[in-house]
């Protein structure tokens, strides 16, 4: 089960990548590596210098396709030198984390090959997942209820092709209870619009390294309840560094003790045309 493929890493221009991540090393490591298929993919809104960037700085990047129009351009005239690896462009787009209705924080996702979904912000924009504000248990219970809510809303979007680390910024902020009995039941309807809309879930393995043995457990049996409701898989490194690219070690054990099989896997189409108006093919 270890994948030939990988469909989430970062480059240089998510601005707090390792500066091996120009964009020529990346396609060079990935084709050394003997990747299949690969997404080379940027935040949108830009998540640059996270420790720095505050929440109206990060709402001013609504809809900027800057670091998405440079990857397609250094791409796009290198995938000959490379025929025995598939170079495919997408991006991670935040969903708005104002509006809580599904939308994205990128309306244009002309010409990507397949469109990653996350929120880095809470609902409700009140601060960054990665650094929650202090929550008492009184506030937590109606925040994780908020929360999958809009993760349902998000997952019935159509442009959503993957549900990109999902529950990784819920355990950060304490919601889980380590993937337990309690959390899988109510995450359960995310489970069920997601086979619904064909939306797939991301096992994503710099997420999986951050949980403790007891959340990777409990993870684990998320990864097979989603199979049990027929919700589809994807695979990423989530690379922001070289050596991430293509090191599969948790991802490959998760989805053999889920009992997930090749056929489980989602896979996005061909690349897309290079014209920035052209239509993006759906990635089922």
């Amino acid at each position: 089960m270890t994948p030939d493929f990988d469909y989430h890493i970062h480059t240089v221009y998510s601005g707090h990548s390792g500066p091996e991540m120009f964009v020529p090393a990346v396609m060079a490591r990935c084709a050394e590596l003997g990747l299949k298929r690969v997404l080379v993919l940027e935040h949108a809104p830009a998540m640059a210098g996270t420790a720095e960037v505050g929440v109206d700085e990060w709402f001013a990047g609504r809809d900027d396709r800057t670091a998405t129009e440079a990857i397609r351009a250094e791409v796009g005239p290198r995938r000959a030198q490379y025929p025995g690896t598939e170079f495919l462009v997408g991006a991670e787009v935040d969903a708005d984390p104002e509006r809580l209705d599904g939308s994205l924080m990128l309306r244009d996702l002309s010409g990507l090959d397949a469109v990653l979904a996350s929120t880095h912000l809470l609902p409700g924009a009140a601060g960054f997942w990665f650094d929650p504000p202090e929550l008492s248990a009184a506030e937590r219970a109606p925040l994780l209820e908020r929360w999958l809510a809009w993760l349902e809303r998000i997952a019935a979007n159509p442009d959503v092709d993957v549900l990109a680390h999902p529950g990784a910024e819920l355990h950060s902020c304490g919601l889980t209870d380590e993937f337990g009995a309690d959390f899988r039941a109510a995450f359960r309807p995310v489970l069920e619009t997601m086979a619904r809309a064909g939306t797939a879930f991301e096992l994503n393995e710099t997420a999986l390294r951050r949980f403790p043995p007891a959340a990777l457990d409990g993870y684990v049996e998320l990864v097979r309840l989603a199979r049990e409701q027929s919700v589809r898989f994807s695979a990423g490194s989530d690379a922001h560094f070289g050596g991430q690219l293509g090191d599969w070690k948790l991802v490959p054990a998760a989805a053999s003790r889920a009992g997930l099989v090749p056929e489980d896997f989602w896979h996005p189409c061909g690349p897309a045309s290079s014209t920035q108006n052209a239509q993006r093919p759906r990635s089922r």
